[in-house]
């Protein structure tokens, strides 16, 4: 049996998350009412994609955080790390616009 390398392995991993990252997105999108919690200001998109966002992002950096500490090879170390120093800065900055636009975003995904 032929092993693949650290890179190949991280790029199969990376299109996989890709791929389910993509198949949630169409899933919010084909979703056409708004919950009923949902602020006037959102529409059912934006609505399922900061509730995905606040409930999916710190999921990703304690994961990312975890895989620094425990992976094996470098490759998955710098992944992991690549990761976490990525989507903490996305987080911020979507927290502080929904600051500025006094939205208080759900805690839960919809269906």
């Amino acid at each position: 049996m032929k092993r693949e390398s650290a890179p190949s392995r991280i790029t199969s991993v990376g299109s996989s998350c890709a791929l389910l990252w993509s198949a949630g997105t169409a899933a919010a999108i084909a979703q056409t009412t708004a919950p009923p919690e949902a602020p006037a200001t959102l529409n059912a998109f934006d609505f399922n994609f900061v509730g995905q966002a606040n409930v999916g992002a710190p999921f990703q950096v304690d994961s990312g955080r975890l895989a620094e500490t425990k992976a094996t090879s470098a490759a998955i170390r710098s992944y992991a790390h690549l990761m976490v120093t990525t989507h903490i800065p996305v987080v911020d900055a979507l927290n502080v616009i929904l600051k500025q636009k006094s939205i208080i975003p759900s805690s839960t995904l919809t269906r």
